[in-house]
């Protein structure tokens, strides 16, 4: 193990997302003895020794530079999609051959049948396997073990396959969510992926570091929690193993993230937005699974000097962090109210400014940053860090002067991060999308039951801060049916699920269009369309909406009127 490898994967070194240029060259300043791993993107990943690094803070470091947290995002349908109906008729059938199809996610078992070809043979290309530091590093990478098509064969045809690829997908979920849009043909147990000839891709991400964790005061314990600096080193990954095999991809990410103003200002946001107007690339996202967990309130500041913001505190609850979101000219401050009655007065709004409240009556502490132009997206965020709160219902009372818009949104972390008996009162269930759904040049996509028709109430709703409208498709996602863990099948829900059967669908599309050469441009925004040309519609629904996008995916019909014009 090289000693940057170690950095990468040791809790004793920070991780930090840096922008190419100035910034990183102030930081190098600060720490000359660092290590970097560049993303192929205008930022570099910059690891650093945590001593040195403490405190972790927005005064001292910017909001972009601390790696956001993400979680996975669940708790017959192929064929509502439309894709068995394209895979079976015989002038078009539309399998995802010569389409790569990429995942982000928990790993994948790649001893399973379902992505074996008709030979046995293995439909995995290359696994990236962050965990494993004893193996072969991806070219440009300097952490995790890299396993071709050709070291998982081998695997296969081993007694014991796991002493030549020890890769393991332990949670199930990436499994699950590469069958659903790739998996092999299994006529025994009838199942099949929408695109069941398709190349496969995927990286196991690495769990986040005990600081990042710390940082943002996830609970419980035992979540999966990812970094945001992992998962963009995937997606490059990812990307150039597309460019060296001169294929199209379809990259799926079946996670998100609660930090982030809903709009595409993330650093993993815009490197998707990059990625995505590229042609021969097309990017998946899901809408997530917060539109009825009551982690966001949205105020209103205008005519009034403040606003109460009243959130339920469950018990035994460690901590969470919360990110106010205001609107340039407005200038946002806050105070608290404790349920024990204890009163803290507003904290005007000063640059880069940090100011931890210790409460008289409660070991409760609150940590607040303000940032009046936070770096990417040029908006007012303040940053709120909870620490031993007592239980019971808190005020945050939200000051505005210089108010022109008035409007503002408080958002929590995911709710795997949070703790059950925590929420705001009076929630809003609008713009609840996780990041990175938000972004523009990718596809998100929303959840329903294909069986009774019916929205998945935990869906992400739209549309975005800035009211672009997203999400942009909706697809089956309840007791969805797909491989599990062990060879097994097992049902899923949630809009992760939904995801990777419409990536399915784009990778039949990318063939017809780049791989058959009726689109050799096709890229995301192009595919995009095409599933809204074909969108099932309700009569009695007012479209673009909030919860379904333009409607109901059915790939079958973008063909059918393809094939007409």
């Amino acid at each position: 193990m090289t000693e940057c490898q170690r950095r990468i994967v040791s809790e004793e070194y920070a991780d930090f997302l840096i922008e190419t240029g100035y910034e990183e060259e102030r930081f190098q300043e600060s720490f000359p003895d660092f290590c970097r791993q560049d993303t192929g993107y205008k930022y570099g990943v910059l690891y650093a020794s945590l001593e040195e690094s403490r405190p972790i803070t927005l005064e001292r470091y910017t909001y972009s530079a601390i790696p956001k947290l993400f979680g996975l995002m669940d708790t017959s349908a192929a064929e509502a999609t439309g894709a068995l109906r394209l895979q079976r008729r015989s002038s078009v059938q539309l399998t995802g051959a010569g389409v790569i199809v990429g995942f982000v996610d928990s790993g994948i078992d790649y001893r399973n049948p379902v992505f074996q070809d008709g030979s046995g043979q293995t439909r995995i290309l290359a696994l990236w396997d962050q965990t494993i530091q004893t193996g072969r590093t991806p070219e440009g990478i300097a952490y995790g073990s890299e396993y071709t098509d050709e070291d998982i064969n081998r695997a296969l045809a081993s007694e014991d396959p796991y002493d030549i690829v020890p890769s393991r997908d332990e949670d199930g979920h990436g499994t699950f969510l590469a069958g659903v849009a790739c998996g092999s043909e299994d006529v025994e147990r009838d199942f099949t992926g929408t695109a069941n000839e398709s190349l496969i891709c995927a990286v196991k991400l690495k769990p986040a570091k005990r600081y990042l964790r710390d940082f943002y005061l996830v609970e419980p314990s035992d979540a999966a929690v990812y970094q945001e600096n992992d998962i963009i080193l995937a997606v490059t990954y990812l990307l150039r193993i597309a460019r060296r095999e001169r294929k199209p991809l379809v990259l799926v990410l079946g996670i998100g993230s609660g930090s982030g103003e809903r709009a595409g200002g993330s650093v993993l946001s815009q490197m998707l937005n990059y990625f995505g107007e590229m042609t021969g690339n097309c990017i998946v996202t899901c809408c997530g699974n917060e539109g009825n967990e009551r982690l966001h309130f949205a105020g209103d500041l205008k005519g009034n000097t403040y606003e109460d913001v009243e959130l339920r505190v469950g018990e035994q609850t460690e901590g969470f962090t919360m990110e106010i979101w205001g609107n340039v000219p407005d200038i946002l401050s806050v105070a608290f109210l404790a349920p024990s009655g204890e009163l803290i007065p507003r904290i005007p709004a000063r640059v880069g400014s940090d100011v931890v409240l210790n409460f008289l009556l409660e070991n409760t502490r609150i940590q607040i940053s303000y940032s009046l132009v936070e770096g990417r997206s040029g908006m007012e965020l303040i940053f709120l860090r909870f620490l031993d709160p007592i239980p019971g219902v808190w005020t945050i009372r939200v000051y505005g002067s210089n108010v022109l818009s008035g409007r503002y949104n408080i958002w929590m972390q995911i709710r795997q991060f949070v703790n059950d008996g925590t929420f705001f009162l009076k929630p809003e269930p609008d713009i609840t999308l996780d990041t990175p759904a938000a972004t523009d040049s990718v596809i998100t996509v929303a959840a329903y039951d294909h069986v009774s028709n019916a929205l998945y109430t935990d869906s992400g709703r739209g549309f975005t801060r800035i009211n672009t409208i997203k999400p942009d498709i909706t697809a089956p996602g309840v007791e969805v049916y797909g491989p599990g863990k062990n060879q097994t099948y097992v049902r899923r829900s949630g809009t992760s699920v939904s995801a990777a059967l419409v990536a399915g669908n784009c990778a039949q599309l990318m063939q017809w269009g780049i791989v058959q050469g009726n689109v050799p441009q096709m890229k995301t925004n192009y595919i995009k369309n095409f599933l809204i040309f074909g969108a099932q519609r309700d009569r009695d629904i007012a479209y673009p909406s909030r919860v379904w996008g333009y409607g109901k995916v059915d790939l079958y019909e973008t063909f059918r009127i393809l094939t007409q014009v």
